[in-house]
Order: structure tokens, then C-alpha cells, then sequence
């Protein structure tokens, strides 16, 4: 029986990875086109029949204007990872984590990411890295451009997860390339918000093929 410290391990690192409430029904069919401007984390050999990281047959769908919209709103996502880990990483709620929420979400968003936070401070727990993403591409870019969803193949083994100073359990959903869905919109007078990530920490793990 598993003592209500190792329990709170685990039920922990399950939850850890998702940046926000899930948006939409998560049901996304794993997709495996990279884009070429996308870094891959690891060198990995790549078969005949797997697409070439040339390929830009999704980038074909949209105009130059939905393809800037998709760049804006990816390397907005991207900022507030980069700007997020130091947070996460200390794991404790401040001034300064509320404002960065705040600045990425809409309401009530941002107060969910908070109240995370408070939860990975209540039972001391660090979240150090940032996932490696092998491509990104746009699932669908409004016609307006203020809307965008961009699927991404994700590494999470890169990011350590400790709790009281020890590592927590590895997710085994977590373990291979999985695909997360980010929804980005860009209302009137604001910068890209973030309203949804679905992946692997969700609920539901939707392996991709880097």
C-alpha cells in the first residue's frame, strides 16, 4: 500500500506538465509532419517512409498572413516558457508569477496557473527545463488570424521534477514523444494569450513520430 507521501508523488507528476486547463476534447490524432524551422532535440535516424523535415504541405492550407499569425503566436508560447521555467522552477507563489500568469492568460486562466503553483508549494515541488520540442506546426489558423492551434511533438524527458529535493516518479506517458495541442488567441487591445494546452499530462498520451 503506498504510503500518502509516495501518493502525493505520484497524483503530483501526473497533473505537473499541463501549463493550463485543457481546451477541447483532446482527442487529436497524432501528427507526424515536422516543420523545418523547428529544432529537434535529439539527432535521430529517420526511416524512408517518415516525412521528410522539408516538407511544408501544411504550410500550403494557409495565406502569408495566417502563416506570420502562426509564427507570432508560436513564439509567443514559446516566451512564456522560456520566461515561466524560473518560476516553476523555484515553485513557490510570488508577485512576480502572478503578473507573468497574468500577462499569458485570460481570466480565469491565469488564477488556475496560480492556484497550481500554490498546489506545487504546498507539497514542495520543482519543475526545472523546458520540454524539447522536435516540430511545431499550425493545426488551424483562423481566417482572421486572431485565432491559431499549433500541435506540437513534445520531449518531456527533459524536464526534472523533484519533490522534496527528491525526483519525483517518472509518468510512463510521458516517456516517448507525445503530441500537445496549444490554442493561442489574440483578442482586441491584447497581445497572444493562451487559452488551452492539451498533452500528455491531460489525461490522455498521443504519441507522435519526431
Amino acid at each position: 500500500m503506498l504510503s500518502p507521501r509516495r501518493i502525493a508523488v505520484a497524483a503530483v507528476s501526473i497533473a505537473l506538465l499541463a501549463t493550463t486547463a485543457a481546451c477541447g476534447g483532446g482527442d487529436d490524432e497524432p501528427e507526424a509532419t515536422p516543420s523545418s524551422s523547428t529544432p529537434t532535440p535529439t539527432t535521430q535516424s529517420q526511416s524512408p517512409t517518415e516525412p521528410s523535415p522539408t516538407e511544408t504541405a501544411w504550410q500550403d492550407k494557409y495565406t502569408d498572413a495566417q502563416l506570420d499569425a502562426y509564427e507570432e503566436a508560436l513564439g509567443r508560447y514559446e516566451e512564456y516558457e522560456t520566461r515561466s521555467e524560473p518560476i516553476f522552477a523555484e515553485g513557490k507563489v510570488t508577485d512576480r508569477a502572478e503578473a507573468l500568469f497574468k500577462q499569458y492568460f485570460p481570466s480565469p486562466l491565469w488564477q488556475g496557473q496560480l492556484r497550481r503553483l500554490t498546489t506545487y508549494e504546498q507539497v514542495d515541488v520543482q519543475i526545472e527545463g523546458t520540454p524539447g520540442i522536435y516540430w511545431s506546426k499550425a493545426k488551424s489558423v483562423s481566417d482572421s488570424g486572431k485565432s491559431v492551434v499549433i500541435n506540437q511533438c513534445v520531449d518531456y524527458t527533459q524536464v526534472s521534477i523533484t519533490q522534496r529535493g527528491e525526483p519525483a516518479p517518472p509518468v510512463k506517458g510521458q516517456q516517448k514523444p507525445n503530441l500537445r495541442t496549444v490554442t493561442l488567441e489574440k483578442p482586441e487591445g491584447y497581445d497572444w494569450l493562451i487559452y488551452g494546452v492539451v498533452d500528455a499530462s491531460t489525461g490522455k498520451a498521443r504519441p507522435c513520430v519526431p
